[in-house]
């Protein structure tokens, strides 16, 4: 009776691709709401209260003068609009690693906080902390906890998977074997430290 490593080859296949489905799904869009719950936090030796009237709206103040802030979506990430006492505005805008920041043409940088700090503000917020600790690679993390253990229990399988079809009658090495194995450690290794971060 022949082994029929079609099977495991699919079945390991089908698992890369559900891990991907599950990893790009996490990186669809960034939230652009803050929190509903007033809150305070120190920023630059100035502590900033921070008062939300909706999901998307609300002001900051710190002790001398009130900013308000509303969020909009944009593109696969989102931008915030800071407007200050003398109507000035600056928006930042985050989408996925890039980040920007644009004044309107009068804005007086010495005399108010800029948009990023305001911006790192409303991210200290308890419901953006946990957001932010909430999302997690699954879909790589799953895809290194399924290789890492296949190739650390089994790694005459992954050999044959990926040399011993070529050849009839074949057998590994110790080295490929001890190679295999602990490529399988290695990825376990990853997996545990982006689950524990």
């Amino acid at each position: 009776m022949r082994k029929r490593p079609e099977i495991w080859l699919l079945a390991l296949v089908l698992l890369v691709a559900l891990g991907m489905v599950l990893n790009f799904s996490a990186c669809a869009k960034q939230k652009a709401t803050a929190s509903l719950e007033p809150y305070s936090t120190a920023r630059n030796g100035t502590v900033y209260s921070v008062m939300p009237t909706d999901e998307t709206t609300g002001t900051i103040t710190d002790g001398t003068y009130t900013y308000s802030y509303r969020y909009a979506s944009s593109g696969t990430g989102y931008s915030v609009t800071f407007t200050y006492p003398d109507g000035e505005t600056y928006t930042w805008t985050e989408n996925g690693n890039i980040s920007s920041g644009s004044t309107s043409p009068d804005f007086d940088s010495g005399k108010y906080p800029d948009g990023m700090t305001l911006g790192r503000v409303l991210k200290r917020s308890p419901a953006a902390k946990h957001e932010e600790k909430s999302t997690k690679s699954w879909g790589i993390i799953l895809f290194l906890l399924l290789a890492g253990g296949i190739n650390t229990a089994c790694p005459q399988l992954t050999w044959h998977l990926d040399v011993g079809w070529k050849v009839k009658n074949a057998e590994p090495s110790e080295a490929a074997l001890a190679w295999s194995r602990g490529t399988g450690i290695v990825m376990l290794v990853i997996a545990a430290i982006m689950l524990l971060v």
